[in-house]
């Protein structure tokens, strides 16, 4: 046999071998996933768990979460909260039972939750929420490093590939990704992928390409599989079952702002007594006006638009949570009343603009014990947050 088609015959097959590997690989690990997942018991931890990068940042655990049609809250490090009317203790309850899975910790906003809800696993009447910080919004732009610490490649392939997504709105996913990731080391991939996407040429390249990207999402996928089966192999070692809570709102508030007097007593901005002492009292001064010249918008409110975009073209309905920031404090810091009011304002315009309902909670921003610490919602915060996400998920 000539040498030349014996050397065919050995690379097809080892190719072959190699396929029919990492078939068998899938397969059990999705056989493996399946049997594990138990959304009445073990995953309960995880679905309200904060910061879990494989699932913040894959789509099985999401996906997983969709499927058993729990609440997903997307936000970033308001969600690590450490007060008891955290969401993660209030859902399932008698009023909604359904569980509650958390989605995001600290640096992650409206584009990167853009492609969280982009891809096709989304689009099917699934309970949404996601809550809105005035914080993002101050400053010319996003912090870089925190956007590609979270960024997911996953998501972002899986959004790109969405027909449902204009190719509008993915243009302007990738311009906002590859501004944001040009300086960072890593990701040549993304950023070859969203310079080519910005021009006609570029595109048809891509095309040409769409093998090589296929192939990268793919073991992609792969990755979140494995990484998937280890955290749901931690989780059998912190098996909790899901409890339905029976709930009292009125009774509820009442001990919220019990359980605030106790944590705000050595200050005047009603912040809990740890985190005045340790990042607040001893400049507290400095701080007069401090901000007086910052304006509260910036490329963010493109990105909330953006987020926005994505969700009406893909049958997305999210509820939008306007937190409130500590009125008190950021009064004292320069950044008045007015000018937060022009913030949610614009907020409120953009959501009715797209159809989409929310919550603002401009109103609550001098209420004591409504917030922890400066800008993080606490004790009376979250609860009224939990009624509000109760009664309208419980009616739509």
């Amino acid at each position: 046999m000539n040498k030349k088609i014996q050397k065919v015959i050995v690379l097809c097959l080892a190719v072959l071998t190699v396929v029919l590997l990492m078939k068998g690989a899938e397969t059990w690990l999705d056989d493996k996933i399946d049997s594990m997942y138990n959304p009445e018991e073990d995953t309960l931890a995880i679905n309200q768990q904060n910061g879990n990068l494989t699932k913040d940042k894959g789509e099985i655990l999401i996906q997983k979460a969709l499927e058993n049609d729990n609440l997903l809250l997307l936000g970033s490090s308001e969600l690590d909260s450490w007060v008891g009317q955290n969401p993660m203790y209030w859902f399932p309850n008698n009023q909604l039972p359904d569980q509650i899975t958390l989605i995001g910790h600290a640096y992650m906003q409206n584009l990167l939750h853009s492609m969280k809800v982009g891809t096709e696993n989304f689009g099917h009447g699934e309970k949404v929420g996601l809550v809105i910080s005035l914080q993002w919004f101050m400053g010319g732009d996003i912090d870089i490093n925190g956007y590609a610490a979270n960024f997911s490649e996953i998501q972002f392939y899986d959004t790109m590939s969405n027909p449902r997504l204009s190719s509008e709105t993915k243009m302007k996913i990738c311009s906002r990704t590859s501004e944001l990731l040009n300086s960072i080391e890593g990701y040549e991939d993304i950023k070859v992928y969203t310079k080519l996407y910005s021009s006609d040429l570029g595109r048809k390249a891509l095309v040409v390409m769409k093998p090589y990207y296929s192939l990268k999402k793919y073991f992609l996928g792969m990755k979140d599989k494995w990484e998937t089966y280890n955290v749901l192999k931690t989780a059998k070692t912190m098996e909790q079952k899901a409890v339905m809570k029976e709930v009292d709102w009125a009774e509820q508030l009442k001990s919220a702002e019990q359980e605030g007097q106790q944590f705000c007593t050595n200050n005047e901005f009603y912040v809990e007594d740890t985190y005045y002492t340790d990042n607040l009292s001893d400049h507290i001064g400095e701080l007069k006006n401090c901000n007086a010249g910052e304006l509260l918008e910036s490329r963010e409110m493109e990105d909330y638009e953006l987020f926005l975009q994505v969700c009406k073209e893909n049958g997305v309905e999210p509820y939008l949570i306007f937190m409130c920031t500590n009125g008190r404090y950021y009064d004292y810091v320069g950044i008045n009343q007015d000018r937060r009011n022009q913030l949610y304002d614009k907020l409120a315009d953009k959501a009715e603009e797209y159809g989409f309902d929310y919550l603002r909670l401009s109103d609550y921003e001098y209420e004591p014990y409504f917030m922890l610490d400066v800008m993080h919602l606490g004790w009376k915060g979250w609860m009224y947050v939990n009624e509000e996400l109760t009664e309208y998920f419980s009616e739509s």
